[in-house]
């Protein structure tokens, strides 16, 4: 039997110090799924800087985050959902950005949730691109503790020059009970097409009439609904089982809610790089330039053939 392999192994190779980056945002997971088991899910009474009112988890797994990346030595800076300023961490080489519990809404009945984070060469993220992330990770934080990373291919993690797209691969880790993250799936790739929907944002149906023909398409053509309203255990299960499709359009009562910086960049370039399509309404979702921290859009994510199905929902207005 061949030996397992794990991140350590996987990372051989890469450039210091985006391994090191890599390592830290595992370690940071590692001691999110912990937190978790036993952090109270009850509000703080107070609000972060975008208006959410936060659970005393949300603010634990941010500080197990935070102190993670400022122990690697390779961040400059770091910015979070729920601290959405520029946080100055003493290293050097890259910029990450997270949201260290997505799901906030539905921890509290023990569902899945998850974290999310996007890496960035040099300083900052205001001004620059979402396709300038070099690489870009989730875990999930259920039955198991999943980390699903998309990170350079060969080695080194410098930003790719102009005109180049950087060569990135998807590997899936299971959380050991030993701390070791091993290999459960080393090259993650999405299907072309697969009948599985996630009708995210659902409300906006109803000043949506392309959005509201698309679920009775959906219905018709007798697809699976694998809904939980966590935007990481969601997009996982399309990863996990084959394909399918997350569907967030917007409407004029219902506006976009999820942050570019924290959420769509980092997922977009994920489920590209697994060969699945992301899509904002207009173009791909790494098109975009980020102009604020608190920047907001709609997505689509997920098996090319179904993401191009939910255009005429997403150009909505």
């Amino acid at each position: 039997m061949a030996k397992t392999s794990t991140l350590d192994a996987e990372l051989a190779g890469l450039d210091a110090g985006l391994t090191a980056v890599l390592q830290a945002i595992a370690a940071a997971a590692a001691r999110v799924a912990s937190t978790l088991r036993t952090a109270s899910t009850s509000e703080t009474g107070t609000s972060n800087l975008l208006g959410d009112k936060q659970l005393m988890a949300d603010v634990a797994a941010d500080s197990c985050v935070f102190e993670e990346l400022r122990a690697c030595g390779a961040v400059e800076l770091a910015s979070s959902e729920e601290q959405p300023v520029d946080t100055e961490l003493g290293g050097s080489g890259y910029s990450v950005a997270f949201d260290p519990l997505d799901g906030s809404s539905i921890i509290g009945a023990n569902w899945a949730v998850g974290s999310i984070f996007g890496v960035w060469p040099g300083r900052g993220f205001v001004g620059r691109r979402a396709r300038e992330q070099v690489a870009a990770a989730y875990a999930v934080y259920g039955p198991k503790t999943v980390l699903v990373l998309a990170r350079p291919a060969t080695a080194g993690g410098a930003e790719p020059t102009a005109g180049q797209r950087q060569q990135l691969v998807v590997q899936e880790f299971v959380l050991q009970p030993s701390g070791a993250w091993q290999l459960s799936r080393a090259d993650v790739h999405i299907p072309e097409s697969k009948k599985v929907f996630a009708p995210a944002n659902l409300r906006s149906q109803a000043d949506n009439a392309a959005y509201r023909e698309l679920v009775l398409h959906w219905m018709a053509e007798r697809y699976t609904l694998r809904y939980s309203g966590g935007l990481v255990p969601d997009l996982h299960h399309i990863i996990s089982k084959g394909g399918g499709v997350f569907c967030n359009p917007t409407s004029a009562y219902a506006p976009a809610k999820l942050r570019c910086l924290y959420e769509t960049f980092p997922l977009a370039l994920l489920t590209e790089a697994a060969g699945g399509a992301s899509h904002d309404g207009s173009s791909s979702v790494l098109d975009q330039t980020l102009s604020a921290h608190d920047q907001r859009g709609s997505v689509c994510l997920g098996s090319k053939a179904e993401v191009a199905k939910c255009l005429p929902a997403m150009q909505a207005r």
